[in-house]
C-alpha cells in the first residue's frame, strides 16, 4: 500500500526540501520498498513504494518526464492498461509502469483523465508548463487522498499525519465531526481534524496560484436500465463482469491472500478464483473463527468451500479479544476514531496475512451495496398493483428465510408511508443515526439537529422505490469502511483489492431490473445463479449472515469493565463537554444488571473511542 504527498506554495514560496522528506518520512511504514521526493520552487512531491505488481518492481516515483513538463507521484493500479496502450500509443509490457499510463492519459485528456481509467488509484500530477498542479482519486474511493488548503498553499497526503509536517497546517479539533461521529453519520469529506479534508471518491482537484477547480468526473447514471431477454443472459453477463474485475486485481509479483467468511462475497471471490488461474497452486484463505460463539461463526460455510480443494486455510480465533487492545497504537494508526468494533480481530487477521508473506489481498467489501438485497422490491410490486406476484414473492421469502408471512406484509405497509412521516412514528431506536448520547448544550451550540435532518434524512426521503434505494446505496459511499481497511492493512504491508467495487459490475449491478436481483424469494438473485457450479450449494443458496456483535457485547462488559468504568464515571473530563454521560451511565448499568438495551454496547464503544482518541492525539480545542 504506498503513499503520496505533497506541497504546493500558491504563494511562490520555495518548498524546503526536508518539509518533504519530513512527510515521507512520517508516511514511511507504507512503503518499504523505496522512497522517493522531487522538488522544484514552489512545488514538491513525495512517494512511499510498497510492490505489488509485476510494473510495480521497474517503478520510480516521484516519475519526471522533462519532454513534457509533467510530474506524477501517484498509489495505482491500472486495470484498463491493454485498452489504454492502443489509445495512447504505449507499449503493454512489464517495465511500463502504471503510473506512465496515467501521465500519459493527462498528457492526452487533461483534466478528464480519470474519466478513461480503471482500476483504484490516488494521483498528483504536476504541470511546469501550466504551473498548476492536478490531483485525482479513484471511483469507488479505494485509494485515500487528503489535503489542507488556504490561499497560501495546498499540502496533500495519503495520510493525514504527512500533513502536519508543514508549518501552518493546523492540528484543531473539527466539533462538526465530532457531533457526526455521536450521531453516527458518515460524513466522507471533512475528518475531525478542523480544514483538513477528504477528497470524495470519483472527484479531482485542480490548482494554480489563483485558481481552484474541483470537479466530479464520475457519477452512476441514476436512469441507466439494461434489459436481457433471460435470466441466463443476465447471469451470464455478470459472471463474464465479475470474472474480469477478479482477474484485474490478482495481477501481482506476490502471493495473493483471500479473505473467506463463510459469506456469499468471500465464498464467491474464492471460488472464481479457482476457476481463473487453474492450476496446481493452493489459494491462501484467512479466516476469522469463534470456537466458543457459535452463533457468531461461520466455520461450516467456510469448510465448505475448503472442502472443495486447492485451499490453503489460515485461522485467527476471535473468542477472547479484548475489543481495546493495542487500543493506542491502532488509534495511531487510524489518526481519527472509527464506528469498527472488531477492528482488534481485523489487526491480528492481516498480521497473520503478513506472516505468511501476503502482499495483496482479496475481499469481499463492497458486495452489500453493490448486489442490492431488492429491498423496497415488495412495496413496488404493491405499488404497482401486482397483488399476485407480491404474495408469490413473501411467501417464498418467508420459506426461504423462516420470516413471518404476516410480519413482511406489516413491514410492506409501512414502506408505504412517507419517510419524513415514518420517522416521526416509529420507535426512537429504529431511526439511526440519532442524538441519543450527544450532549444537548453541545448539540444546540452546533446545530446538530440541522444536520442530522440534512444529511441523513434527505437522501432517505428519495428511496421510495427499489430502484431509488439501490441508487442511494451505492451514492452513499463506503469511505469509513474502506479508509479504516487501508490504514490497517497498510500497517502490515497488505494492499488490499475489492472486485466487488470494480467500476463495471457496479454499474451492471444497478442497470438491471430488480425482478433479477430479487426473484423467487431470493434476494442477490442475480449474483446466485452467475455462482452456479462455482459455488458450493451450501453457500450459494444460503441465508444472511451471522453477526459478530453479540461476541462483541460480551467482550466489552467482561474484558473492558476497568476501562469502562474509568472512562464513564472517573475520567471523563475529556467527553463531558460533548457526551450526555448521564444517559451512557443508565445505558451501562442496565447492562451490567443483563438488560438487553437496543444499540447500547456500540454507545459505549463510540463514547469510550472518543475519549481515548482525545487524550492521546491531545489536539487543541477549537
Amino acid at each position: 500500500m504506498s503513499s503520496i504527498t505533497g506541497i504546493l506554495y500558491r504563494d511562490g514560496r520555495i518548498v524546503s526540501p526536508e518539509l518533504i522528506k519530513t512527510m515521507n518520512h512520517n508516511l514511511s511504514y507504507r512503503g518499504p520498498d523505496g522512497s522517493g521526493v522531487w522538488f522544484d520552487g514552489p512545488i514538491a512531491l513525495g512517494h512511499q513504494m510498497l510492490w505489488t505488481t509485476f510494473e510495480s518492481l521497474h517503478e520510480k516515483l516521484p516519475l519526471h518526464k522533462k519532454k513534457s513538463g509533467l510530474v506524477i507521484t501517484a498509489d495505482a493500479r491500472i486495470d484498463n492498461r491493454k485498452e489504454l496502450s492502443i489509445k495512447l500509443s504505449i507499449e503493454n509490457k512489464e517495465d511500463v509502469p502504471d503510473s506512465y499510463f496515467i501521465l500519459k492519459s493527462y498528457e492526452k485528456w487533461g483534466r478528464k483523465c480519470p474519466e478513461y481509467l480503471l482500476g483504484d488509484f490516488s494521483f498528483a500530477i504536476w504541470d511546469e508548463n501550466k504551473k498548476k498542479l492536478f490531483c485525482a482519486r479513484d471511483h469507488m474511493g479505494v485509494k485515500p487522498f487528503y489535503y489542507y488548503l488556504d490561499e497560501y498553499m495546498f499540502v496533500f497526503g495519503t495520510e493525514i499525519k504527512a500533513l502536519f509536517g508543514v508549518p501552518g497546517v493546523p492540528y484543531k479539533l473539527n466539533e462538526k465531526k465530532l457531533a457526526f461521529y455521536l450521531m453516527e453519520i458518515e460524513d466522507n469529506k471533512s475528518t475531525f481534524y478542523k480544514n483538513i479534508f477528504c477528497l470524495s471518491p470519483a472527484h479531482s482537484i485542480s490548482i494554480e496560484q489563483s485558481k481552484i477547480e474541483t470537479r466530479q468526473y464520475w457519477q452512476l447514471d441514476p436512469k441507466c436500465n439494461i434489459t436481457m431477454g433471460s435470466d441466463e443472459e443476465y447471469a451470464k453477463t455478470f459472471y463474464e463482469i465479475f470474472t474480469e474485475a477478479v482477474q484485474c486485481r490478482l495481477r501481482t509479483a506476490f502471493p495473493v491472500g483471500f479473505e473467506l467468511s463463510g459469506g456469499l462475497d468471500s465464498s464467491s471471490i474464492v471460488c472464481l478464483a479457482k476457476e481463473i488461474l487453474k492450476n496446481d497452486q493452493s489459494l491462501k484463505t484467512f479466516s476469522i473463527i469463534f470456537n466458543k460463539f457459535p452463533q457468531c461463526d461461520e466455520s461450516e460455510y467456510i469448510q465448505s468451500v475448503i472442502d472443495t480443494g486447492r485451499i490453503e486455510p489460515h485461522f485467527i480465533c476471535g473468542d477472547n479479544i479484548k475489543p481495546f487492545d493495542q487500543i493506542d497504537n491502532i488509534l495511531w494508526h487510524q489518526e481519527q476514531p472509527f464506528f469498527t468494533p472488531n477492528i482488534v480481530n481485523l489487526w491480528k487477521f492481516y498480521k497473520k496475512m503478513q506472516e505468511n508473506d501476503v502482499r495483496v489481498v482479496l475481499g469481499g467489501g463492497g458486495g452489500d451495496s453493490v448486489i442490492s438485497d431488492g429491498n423496497y422490491y415488495f412495496r413496488d410490486l404493491a405499488v404497482e398493483f401486482k397483488w399476485k406476484k407480491l404474495i408469490e414473492e413473501i411467501r417464498a421469502y418467508s420459506e426461504n428465510f423462516n420470516r413471518s408471512t404476516i410480519n413482511l406484509f406489516i413491514n410492506v405497509f409501512f414502506q408505504l408511508i412517507p419517510q419524513n412521516l415514518k420517522s416521526k412514528i416509529l420507535p426512537y431506536n429504529e431511526r439511526r443515526p440519532g442524538m441519543d448520547i450527544i450532549n444537548k448544550k453541545f448539540a444546540n451550540r452546533i446545530n446538530a439537529k440541522d444536520y442530522l435532518e440534512n444529511i441523513y434524512w434527505d437522501p432517505l426521503n428519495k428511496a421510495n422505490t427499489a430502484k431509488t434505494n439501490h441508487y442511494q446505496t451505492l451514492s452513499m459511499d463506503n469511505i469509513y469502511f474502506l479508509e479504516m481497511l487501508n490504514r490497517t492493512t497498510s500497517v502490515f504491508s497488505i494492499e488490499s483489492r475489492y472486485p466487488f467495487l470494480d467500476k463495471r459490475l457496479v454499474e451492471f449491478a444497478y442497470a438491471i431490473p430488480t425482478e433479477i436481483k430479487f426473484k423467487n424469494g431470493w434476494y442477490r438473485y442475480i449474483q446466485r445463479i452467475a455462482m452456479e457450479n462455482i459455488l458450493p450449494k451450501k453457500n450459494q443458496w444460503r441465508r444472511k449472515g451471522s453477526s459478530i456483535l453479540p461476541l462483541f457485547d460480551k467482550n466489552l462488559l467482561q474484558l473492558e469493565k476497568d476501562r469502562l468504568n474509568d472512562i464513564i464515571y472517573t475520567n471523563n473530563n475529556l467527553i463531558k463537554e460533548y457526551v450526555d454521560l448521564e444517559r451512557i451511565k443508565n445505558i451501562y448499568i442496565k447492562k451490567l444488571n443483563g438488560e438487553n438495551i437496543d444499540h447500547a454496547s456500540m454507545d459505549m464503544w463510540i463514547v469510550s473511542l472518543l475519549y481515548l482518541w482525545l487524550k492521546k492525539s491531545k489536539i487543541s480545542p477549537v
